[in-house]
């Protein structure tokens, strides 16, 4: 620690200046579900959902970060792909239905910063697997399944930060 004496010159003068620097400006978490509906091969009529899997989850990079402060509420843009596959019994025999699926989703961000100099990058991590909730056969003999996903996503932005500087003895900077 610091000794500081007494002495008789000016107390200490106080300065703000502005810092740019990268912070996070707003985020999100969001659980979403969709439904999507898995084509049977002509000819099959399922009799019982067996099992569903879902594998090779892949966000895209595009996130509509330019999007992102012309919205009324901004935003960024989730999309991806995953494969389901759907184990399933027909007459006696059982067979698997395998379908790529496309998702695409707004995520709102809430609080966001309205007064950020300019948008850095928009970061999107998964929080839950996608999961089959529920399968059902239809009439028309296509499985439709529930799944539901969760999501964190962040803005980053340049901002201005006001920060408080303290000269001792009231000296003054050169600028």
């Amino acid at each position: 620690m610091q000794h500081i004496e007494a002495s008789n010159s000016k107390p200490a003068s106080k300065k703000y200046r502005e810092i740019i620097t990268k912070a996070i400006c707003g985020n999100a978490k969001k659980f979403f579900r969709l439904s999507q509906f898995i084509d049977i091969p002509e000819g099959q009529h399922p009799t019982d959902v067996l099992g569903t899997t879902i594998t090779m989850l892949e966000l895209t990079n595009n996130t509509g970060i330019s999007e992102a402060m012309s919205r009324e509420e901004p935003g960024i843009n989730i999309s991806g792909t995953f494969e389901v596959h759907v184990w399933y019994a027909h007459k006696n025999s059982t067979d698997v239905a395998r379908q790529n699926v496309q998702f695409e989703e707004i995520i709102p961000i809430s609080e966001f910063e309205k007064g950020i100099i300019s948008l850095v990058d928009a970061k999107v991590e998964i929080i839950k697997s996608p999961e089959c909730l529920e399968s059902t056969i239809t009439k028309d003999n296509k499985i439709k399944i529930n799944v539901e996903l969760g999501v964190y996503a962040e803005i980053v932005g340049e901002t201005k930060v006001s920060v408080c500087i303290y000269e001792p003895n009231g000296e003054e900077d050169d600028d």
